[in-house]
């Protein structure tokens, strides 16, 4: 059944005009949504400390783009209500909407332009939006000050005393939405659903429960000392310190989430205990410097996690490489040592691998290279490891208890799978595979003597015909293509 272009168009069409208002709804919303909050931490007529609306718009534009930037200032207007009396509006109103607009939203079209991978917030996204939020924090504290309307003072003035207080301001708003919006982006890629589970399996662990209790604890102990004493206020600093160590031990996502909550408790307790000795700048600059520090040494964590991963798994494939299949395997043969039982290693060499390389193009082999690493994953048990041994040769651990007949079955399973045809955008190749198999403690003790055992048995298999399997020592075993 063939189905119009007209009518694709149109569907298509029809779906981006839902999903656009979805988005738009969603922007407005919570746009409001974070106005309602910062009316809550008010310490003065139009004066928050907690200011993170225009930070999670600029964000937003970043991750709709600019076609949403109408939206943006329909939720400024409206954002204020039921507060703001935008039935009176005027040029004293209009001023600092204007300046929110164009410094934010721009700020989040060159954060698009400079970093166009969406789907996963990279270290580079991370350094180009600090360095964006400090670009933004200066400029829109500047044009505030150069606009503002004050005939008791000169401009140098106003600089001077001003753009600290309002710079630092517009700081911690820009960067208190950053653990807002990743976290919403966590909900937008994996679910609410999963986002229970990680809560109950991750986040409710004892460990970390205890680090959250005591971040609260500080922060109700040093705001409640700063009530009384002048003396105290330097204690403040201490709430940095579980909270950048919550950065060090769980990563970045973790330490965002205790960063923003740990600051958000102690704001709320500020404003509880009437403002304490803390003047608003300071407890603003610590929380700036919480969310600095936490995402500086998170992506340090996060840097390691990456390369350590990279250092035992093949980055084609996702398979594990030969350092982590010889640790696996090294303490696979230990155990099976300890119980008095066997374990079995197979070769895997692919046949007419070269020849679909040179037919369909190294991208098409990259493709089957990595479909092959998952149809070798769906033969084994979890039990059982597979490595990417090099170019087009991998290598299999079957662990504990496994016979030769056993082994058998599975290397006979493995070309079954392989025999089937592989689909390219530019046709179809079938391939077979050369299997070689050492077993323990029969051909070897310990893994590099399997390895080269396995190995011989491959080549003798190459050699029998390929697309079969091979004993080691043994008459090599030919698997008949099935013909469909």
């Amino acid at each position: 059944m063939f189905v119009s272009s007209e009518r694709t168009d149109l569907t298509s069409r029809m779906t981006g005009q839902r999903q656009f208002l979805r988005n738009a709804l969603f922007f407005v919303l919570s746009f409001w949504l974070l106005n309602q909050v910062v009316y809550l931490f008010e310490v003065a007529e139009g004066v928050s400390i907690f200011y993170p609306p225009s930070g999670f718009a600029m964000l937003l534009i970043y991750l709709f783009g600019a076609k949403y930037l109408p939206v943006f200032f329909f939720a400024i207007l409206v954002g204020g209500l039921p507060q703001r009396d935008v039935f009176n509006y005027n040029l004293e109103m209009l001023i600092p909407d204007v300046r929110m607009f164009f410094i934010y939203g721009t700020a989040g079209l060159i954060l698009a332009k400079l970093n166009p991978e969406k789907k996963k917030l990279s270290a580079t996204f991370y350094y180009t939006l600090m360095l964006i939020i400090i670009a933004t924090a200066l400029l829109a504290s500047a044009v505030f000050v150069m606009v503002a309307i004050d005939t008791d003072s000169t401009l140098s003035t106003r600089w001077r005393d001003q753009v600290p207080l309002f710079f630092v301001g517009n700081l911690t708003g820009a960067l208190t939405a950053l653990p807002i919006f990743t976290f919403y982006l966590y909900v937008k890629s994996n679910g609410w659903k999963r986002l229970k589970l990680t809560i109950t399996d991750v986040i409710l662990k004892p460990d970390k429960l205890t680090a959250f209790l005591i971040i609260i604890s500080l922060s109700f102990f040093v705001v409640f000392l700063g009530k009384y004493s002048e003396n105290y206020s330097s204690y403040y600093y201490l709430i940095l310190v579980p909270i950048i160590w919550t950065s060090v031990k769980w990563g970045l996502g973790i330490g965002l989430m205790y960063a923003f909550i740990g600051n958000l408790f102690t704001l709320s307790f500020y404003v509880l205990f009437g403002y304490s000795y803390y003047g608003m700048l300071e407890v603003q600059l610590i929380f700036a410097m919480s969310i600095i520090a936490t995402v500086l040494i998170g992506l340090v964590h996060e840097q390691k996690d990456i390369f350590y991963e990279e250092s035992i798994y093949d980055e084609l494939t996702g398979l594990a490489n030969m350092r982590l299949f010889k640790k696996l395997s090294s303490s696979m043969i230990a155990n099976a040592r300890r119980n008095g039982e066997t374990v079995a290693l197979l070769f895997v060499d692919i046949d007419g691998f070269k020849a679909l390389n040179d037919t369909f193009g190294h991208k098409a082999g990259d493709q089957a290279l990595e479909k092959i690493g998952e149809l070798l994953k769906s033969s084994l048990r979890d039990a059982d490891v597979v490595a990417r041994f090099g170019g087009d040769e991998f290598i299999i651990q079957l662990n504990g208890g496994i016979s030769e007949k056993d082994a058998g079955a599975v290397a006979s399973s493995i070309l079954h799978n392989l025999s089937e045809p592989f689909q390219f955008d530019n046709g179809t190749a079938t391939i077979g595979a050369s299997i070689g198999i050492s077993v323990f403690p029969k051909d070897g003790t310990d893994v590099d003597t399997l390895i080269s055992k396995a190995d011989k048995a491959m080549y003798a298999a190459k050699k029998s015909g390929k697309n079969c399997f091979r004993l080691y020592n043994q008459r090599p075993l030919r698997y008949a293509r099935t013909s469909s």
